[in-house]
């Protein structure tokens, strides 16, 4: 199989199409994985860029802000660790991505299911900032990028405030959200919130993350390889 390039920043748009408009993206990392990947290993290779690049070909995309947090940093030695290294590495080959990192913390919460005794507590971990993080950017970037598109992938309410701050600020911005369903899932959700002040809210087509996977080497620009982890492999 051949290797894969880091995609060109450069867009091309063949003559007498419309004039792309410039677009940021931000995808809310935990959100998306486990809304479109989690239970599905052959999709987790995904070349962030060009899955957006392929759902929004009519954008010039200025950036792609990619927030998220590392896993099982309490421990020694972590196999799904290693694995989130491994993608984060290869995403790190596209140069329209741009990281930004949360962190997990404990946080104690009441047992609601039936079968729990005495409504029990317990901890877990959660993620903590990225919701924060994501309304920051949006707003700063109205001011220093001045995109004509903002997009959007999550599904967290917590968000809509951030949605309705740039709408506030700048009317003229389209706000599209993609909720990280699928179109059976998102008929069973809510969507009327987030249409207040986004022009679209539509699932993520899957045909996308089959066709914007990662070959299984992935050139690191130093002379070497990043190997897609054996557990995420399809057939070859």
């Amino acid at each position: 199989m051949s290797e894969i390039q880091p995609t060109s920043s450069a867009s091309t748009h063949a003559p007498g199409a419309p004039t792309p408009k410039n677009s940021v993206i931000y995808v809310d990392g935990f959100n998306f994985y486990y809304g479109l990947l989690h239970e599905f290993p052959e999709r987790k290779w995904l070349n962030l860029q060009r899955f957006c690049e392929l759902l929004r070909p009519d954008d010039e995309i200025l950036k792609i802000r990619y927030f998220t947090t590392k896993i099982d940093t309490e421990k020694m030695r972590s196999e799904k660790r290693d694995r989130q290294g491994r993608i984060w590495d290869a995403l790190r080959t596209q140069p329209k991505i741009q990281f930004t990192y949360g962190k997990f913390a404990n946080r104690e919460r009441d047992c609601l299911g039936s079968t729990c005794p005495h409504r029990q507590s317990f901890w877990t971990m959660e993620e903590k900032q990225t919701d924060v993080n994501i309304a920051l950017a949006m707003v700063r970037d109205v001011a220093e990028l001045k995109p004509q598109v903002m997009v959007l992938f999550s599904g967290d309410i917590d968000l809509l405030p951030a949605l309705e701050e740039v709408h506030r600020l700048d009317r003229t911005i389209k706000i599209v959200v993609y909720i990280p369903l699928t179109e059976d899932q998102l008929r069973h959700r809510r969507t009327d919130e987030y249409a207040k002040f986004a022009s679209v809210v539509k699932p993520v087509s899957e045909k996308y993350l089959k066709m914007a996977q990662f070959p299984k080497r992935v050139p690191d620009g130093k002379g070497g390889f990043i190997e897609c982890p054996e557990a995420w492999r399809g057939a070859d």
